[in-house]
C-alpha cells in the first residue's frame, strides 16, 4: 500500500478519527484533503499536513460528488476514500421524526454509497483502490446506542460486504474501523486543544476509551494488510462472536444489561 503522492481523501477530517486518519495518511506519504462540514476546522487540519481542506455535506450526493471532482483536480485520482464523517441521534427512539431519520440514514448510511459511486470507477480503472469506512461497534454488537445511530451504522456495515464481495477480484479493498468509545469531541474531548490528550466523559458501561491516533493507525494497517474489519477494541470481537454462536442468547442478556443501565424504554 505505497501512498507516496497519493490522492487520498477523508471526510469529517476535522477533528477525531478523521483528524487522525489525515494526520496518518498524510505521515505515510499521501496527499490528503480533509473535509468536513466545518471547513475551518478542515482547514486547520489540511495546513498542519500540507494538504487541501473543503467543505462537504456528506449526507448530499452532490456535495460529495464536488468533493471527488476538486480532490482529484488538485491531488489526482483517488487511491484511499476515508468515510469518516458520522453522527448520533438522541434518545427519541420511535418517537423520533421523519426528518431525523432521514438524515442520519443519509450522513450515517447512504454517504457511503455516494462515496463509493464517486470513486469506484477511477479505482476500477487503475484497478486498485481502498475504501476505508469508519462505522462502529454498534455494527457488530448493537449495545447501548440509539436506534438511527445502530440502524444506519447496521446499513454501512452491510454495504461494505456488499461492495468487498462484489469489488474485490478487481483490487478494490474495503476496511472498516468499527470502535466501541473513542476519546473524540463526542465524549467530551477539547479538540480544539490537541497539544494535550483531554480527559474523556466518564463511561464504564463502555469499558475502554481509546484514542483516534490508535483507530487511525489500525484502520490504516488493517488496510494494507487487506482486512476487512479493524477492532481498536478487542473485546468488540469477542462479543460478535458469542453473538453469531448464540444470537437469541445474546439478546437476552444485553436487554438485560440495558435495563441494568436504565438505557431502555420503559
Amino acid at each position: 500500500m505505497d501512498l507516496t503522492d497519493r490522492c487520498a481523501v477523508v471526510t469529517g477530517g476535522g477533528h477525531g478519527i478523521g483528524r487522525a486518519l489525515a494526520e496518518e495518511l498524510s505521515s505515510r506519504g499521501a496527499r490528503v484533503v480533509v473535509a468536513d462540514l466545518n471547513v475551518k476546522r478542515a482547514g486547520k487540519i489540511a495546513e498542519r499536513i500540507g494538504g487541501l481542506g473543503l467543505h462537504c455535506d456528506v449526507g448530499s450526493k452532490e456535495d460529495v460528488d464536488g468533493l471527488i471532482t476538486l480532490a482529484e483536480l488538485n491531488f489526482g485520482p483517488v487511491a484511499v476514500f476515508c468515510s469518516n464523517a458520522g453522527y448520533s441521534d438522541t434518545g427519541d427512539g420511535l418517537a423520533q421524526t421523519p426528518e431525523a431519520v432521514r438524515r442520519i440514514i443519509e450522513v450515517n448510511m447512504l454517504s457511503h454509497v455516494w462515496a463509493a459511486q464517486a470513486v469506484l470507477p477511477g479505482m476500477l480503472d487503475v484497478g486498485e483502490g481502498w475504501l476505508i469506512q469508519t462505522i462502529s461497534s454498534a455494527a457488530l454488537i448493537t449495545g447501548p446506542s440509539f436506534m438511527g445511530y445502530t440502524m444506519s451504522k447496521h446499513g454501512a456495515l452491510g454495504f461494505a460486504e456488499w461492495v468487498a464481495l462484489n469489488y474485490a477480484h478487481r483490487g478494490i479493498h474495503v476496511t472498516c474501523l468499527c470502535p466501541n468509545a473513542v476519546n473524540t469531541g463526542m465524549l467530551g474531548r477539547n479538540e480544539d486543544d490537541e497539544s494535550t490528550s483531554p480527559t474523556a466523559v466518564d463511561l464504564p458501561e463502555l469499558g475502554e476509551v481509546v484514542e483516534p491516533e490508535d483507530c487511525a493507525r489500525q484502520a490504516l494497517d488493517a488496510a494494507a494488510a487487506g482486512r476487512f474489519l479493524a477492532l481498536p477494541h478487542p473485546r468488540v470481537g469477542q462479543s460478535f462472536l458469542r453473538k453469531a454462536t448464540d444470537y437469541d442468547a445474546w439478546l437476552q442478556r444485553t436487554n438485560q444489561r440495558l435495563q441494568a443501565m436504565g438505557s431502555v424504554p420503559t
